[in-house]
């Protein structure tokens, strides 16, 4: 019986799902803190899930192949692994809808002020008027993307549903999504200067990391909404504070941060034009079984030497011996 370590962090929902569909032949060993570490020492495959304590490499002498819940992988020694021969695979475009979905929410509770209208209620207000100057819709919107993979893709038809205008940046050009549907793919300093809304969705690398600092903001509209459902390092948070306090952009949407989990009385909670969740983007109970289906099948392709889900899926693949 071949063992698959299941090292991290899981909702009760993906933790049954998992353990009940393991494929035939394999055994799944509960790893799932760094005290339950030496159990990985039988394991050919690893499944895991949120950030993993780096040491977990000396703890795994068999194993084969890595497998990521979801598709970040921005905390990961790519190259160490990869120099051992393990692949490491990530789920690409199985969390995007859900994504999209949590990067429109927070563009429509920015834009409505949601938040406000709703603590005005709880105070026993009625703020039907208030924010009728300061309230505004997605529709004739000009949003820019920077990003248009699985995630820039399906908040671009979303936002494209509302009657928005869509451009993006991203470096790899994407004709098909231009013919087909109207996206206008503009450089880096347009998509900032033309954007009402600013929708990040691209991964976070040493070429993403500060991309959007004091210099970037200061080049948005001063109506410009910022969204961040990607990571939160990609965005200078220092200069974000700062531009949502003087006014150089208006408002915010953010589900990731430079340092999650986020302290109560870190600044950018006491903004009242910030909308905050806590890196939920990829947290729904019915899209559980999808990732579930995703993993286990990236793992029996590999070990039956047959192609992945995709030829993306591996993301050290530089790095892996020749």
């Amino acid at each position: 019986m071949k063992k698959i370590g299941l090292v991290g962090i899981y909702f009760q929902g993906a933790y049954d799902a998992l353990h009940a569909n393991v494929p035939e032949g394999f055994e799944l060993v509960d790893v799932l803190s760094k005290d339950a570490y030496d159990r990985l020492a039988d394991c050919e495959y690893l499944i895991s899930r949120l950030d993993i304590d780096p040491d977990i490499i000396h703890y795994t002498p068999n194993v084969r192949f890595w497998q990521r819940w979801g598709a970040g992988f921005d905390k990961v020694d790519l190259k160490a692994w990869g120099e051992r021969g393990i692949p490491i695979a990530t789920c690409p475009g199985v969390n995007a809808g859900i994504v999209a979905e949590l990067a429109i929410m927070l563009m429509l509770a920015g834009y409505r002020n949601l938040l406000q209208i709703n603590r005005d209620l709880r105070a026993g207000h009625w703020p039907r008027y208030e924010y009728f100057g300061r309230s505004f819709m997605i529709r004739g919107k000009t949003v820019g993307i920077l990003g248009l993979g699985h995630i820039g893709k399906k908040v671009a038809a979303l936002v494209s549903a509302f009657g928005a205008k869509v451009i993006y940046y991203d470096i790899e050009r994407m004709y098909e999504q231009e013919e087909r549907f109207g996206y206008e793919f503009v450089d880096f300093e347009t998509l900032l200067r033309e954007s009402d809304i600013f929708t990040i969705h691209c991964p976070l690398d040493e070429t993403t990391r500060g991309m959007i600092g004091a210099g970037e903001l200061a080049k948005m509209k001063p109506s410009c909404m910022l969204i961040n459902t990607a990571r939160g390092p990609i965005v200078e948070e220092a200069a974000l504070i700062e531009a949502l306090r003087d006014g150089t952009i208006a408002t915010a949407g953010l589900d990731t941060y430079e340092k999650e989990p986020l302290p109560a009385d870190h600044p950018l909670l006491t903004l009242p034009n910030v909308v905050a969740s806590a890196h939920a983007g990829g947290n729904t109970k019915d899209n559980d079984i999808n990732m579930v289906n995703y993993v286990y099948a990236n793992i029996v392709a590999f070990d039956q030497g047959r192609p992945l889900n995709t030829e993306k899926d591996i993301v050290n693949a530089q790095y892996l011996k020749r």
